[in-house]
């Protein structure tokens, strides 16, 4: 067994989540993708299994693993090459996704492995996400790993959620309440430790407001 199999495998079940073998196939395609990808364009530093493996395909489940709802259509702000918008919707097909970002290699990347996967129902858009809210869009999950620092990062975040829309940012131990904009009220904060360098992680569950 491939060492990202037997990590992938591993970390699923430290986390409860039973994932079809389909399901399993695509997340460890696309990380190999991600992998040679890297080579060319070093979109991270990684190069454990152990650490690629944890980073970009069991972090980006920890909404499942800690029983959150997520309501289509999704937005990933500042998405990256996909993370961690891509690997939720492989663990659910039924999902809707939307993945913003300005980087065109990382949107070429994304577009590359929708194509290579067959995966249908997730829209990679190569745009600023402030030109995103100029046109209007709204959604009423949006999901981030790059917008969860300051409240002016997080205020751009509030104006792509609909009417008490909610949003759900991956952020690490230090995270303060004190960064939420007064457009954002917090709904929950759960830390959870990742399973290979138990590293403790958490998740903000936020409401826009007005």
């Amino acid at each position: 067994m491939k060492k990202n199999e037997e990590y992938l495998i591993r970390g699923l079940e430290a986390w409860g989540i039973d994932l079809p073998a389909q399901s399993r196939s695509n997340l460890l395609l696309l990380l190999d993708e991600l992998i040679r990808w890297n080579q060319a364009f070093s979109f991270t530093s990684l190069s454990h299994p152990r650490d690629l493996t944890e980073i970009f395909l069991l972090d980006p489940l920890a909404p499942l693993a800690l029983g959150m709802e997520l309501l289509s259509p999704l937005l990933d702000a500042g998405c990256g090459p996909g993370f961690p918008s891509l690997p939720l919707k492989i663990a659910l097909p039924s999902l809707e996704a939307t993945g913003v970002e300005i980087s065109r290699r990382k949107i070429n990347f994304l577009r590359h492995v929708l194509r290579m996967l067959k995966l249908t129902g997730y829209h990679p858009i190569h745009k600023r996400l402030e030109d995103m809210i100029k046109g209007g869009q709204a959604f009423p999950t949006v999901v981030s790993r790059a917008l969860t620092g300051g409240p002016q990062a997080l205020e751009i975040l509030s104006q792509l959620l609909s009417h008490r829309g909610e949003a759900i940012l991956y952020v690490g131990k230090g995270w303060k309440a004190s960064y939420l904009p007064f457009s954002l009220a917090l709904k929950d904060h759960r830390e959870y430790i990742l399973p290979f360098s138990q590293k403790t992680r958490a998740l903000v569950r936020v409401l826009r407001v007005n």
